[in-house]
């Protein structure tokens, strides 16, 4: 048996054992391509899976199982359109989301990231995952600390870590910390009475109006992009998962600066050490 092109068929619609009627719009050696009722298309149809269509009417139903089949997979059990002999329409709704699948997720679904929910493993790295968000944070937080007087919560809260830090990689290469820490070199924090920091380093330096006044911090190129890259990580925290333990690290670091550097800080933590 054989076909052409014209010719209305029963489909054995992607071989999973349900039937549509269509129409043969091309002929491909031994494969057909076939324009169903409904309006969808599948090419490479080969013969085993069409049959002659019982008319040529145009019925946009299906047409039931294809003999010797597994069963198909179940319609949905609500929600649909039928036609007066209780099939299921092609027009319907029901019927478009059965055969496409459904775009909505459920509420569950919905709040977690597109990865979680796809089905297909992520590749990219954690860090990288909503970068954007991440740099437009990295820039802004540098912005901040450079603005006069109303950087100083920024510089006590959110990057005194950054001297600790860098005084932890110091135990390891030697060589002083000289990360801008508004608490070491503007309050002098810490034992020793040592005076305010007043050269700049590699980093940059604190700026102020008149003699002895301090202002805000003027970062060089390499220490924007220091300020910036810890923002960056301090936001990849949160996004795209909390990390509680490195936050915690982080409040430790704070805790010591605030409470505990007046008692002791290592050699080469400060400028003046």
């Amino acid at each position: 048996m054989s076909f052409r092109v014209g010719d209305r068929v029963e489909c054995n619609w992607q071989n999973r054992g349900i039937n549509f009627r269509g129409t043969i719009v091309s002929i491909n050696g031994n494969t057909y391509d076939i324009k169903f009722d409904d309006g969808d298309f599948e090419a490479s149809v080969p013969l085993d899976r069409l049959r002659p269509a019982s008319s040529n009417e145009k019925n946009p139903s299906q047409l039931g199982s294809w003999p010797g089949s597994a069963s198909p997979r179940s319609w949905p059990s609500s929600s649909y359109e039928a036609n007066l002999d209780g099939d299921i329409s092609q027009n319907s709704e029901a019927y478009r989301k059965w055969k496409e699948g459904d775009s909505k997720l459920s509420s569950e679904d919905a709040n977690k990231p597109l990865y979680e929910t796809s089905g297909v493993e992520l590749s990219t790295p954690a860090f990288l995952q909503n970068w954007r968000a991440k740099a437009i944070f990295g820039i802004v937080m540098p912005l901040w600390g450079m603005a006069p007087y109303i950087s100083y919560p920024v510089w006590i809260l959110f990057f005194s870590p950054l001297r600790i830090l860098e005084g932890l990689v110091r135990l390891l290469v030697g060589g002083p910390a000289t990360t801008p820490n508004i608490q070491f070199d503007v309050w002098v924090f810490g034992s020793g009475g040592a005076d305010q920091r007043a050269e700049p380093t590699v980093w940059g330096d604190w700026w102020g109006f008149g003699d002895g006044g301090t202002a805000g911090y003027l970062p060089s190129l390499e220490g924007f992009l220091l300020l910036f890259l810890y923002s960056y990580f301090w936001l990849n925290i949160f996004t795209p998962n909390f990390r509680p333990l490195r936050i915690i690290f982080l409040g430790l670091c704070f805790l010591y600066i605030m409470a505990l550097s007046h008692a002791y800080i290592p050699e080469g933590w400060t400028h003046y050490s």
